[in-house]
């Protein structure tokens, strides 16, 4: 059985090797993690009431394809369909200021 933290060091060897061709792109990546812990409490909190890809659609109107894309931690979904996500499984979206 693979140890998971060589599956952290294998992806940090990575990210090491695309910031030598592509500097920025360790910053790139953590400009993504709001929007993929946004988008993995939402399928966790679905999947913690029992709902399936099919409800969340039906009770949103969302399109299935939508649904699939924030369970799969797109980050190119628009807010306004993970807003609607989000009520349905009892979360509401806010902006907040960052603090200076």
């Amino acid at each position: 059985m693979k140890n998971p933290e060589d599956d952290i060091d294998e992806l940090e060897a990575d990210i090491e090797a695309a910031e030598e061709h592509e500097p920025g792109y360790r910053q790139f990546l953590e400009s993504l993690l709001p929007v993929i812990k946004l988008t993995t409490a939402l399928w966790e909190e679905r999947e913690r009431l029992g709902l399936t890809v099919n409800e969340v659609a039906a009770r949103s109107g969302l399109r299935i394809d939508h649904v699939e894309a924030i369970d799969n931690n797109d980050v190119d979904v628009p807010v306004e369909i993970m807003a609607r996500y989000a009520a349905v499984v009892g979360f509401r979206l806010d902006l907040q200021p960052l603090s200076a």
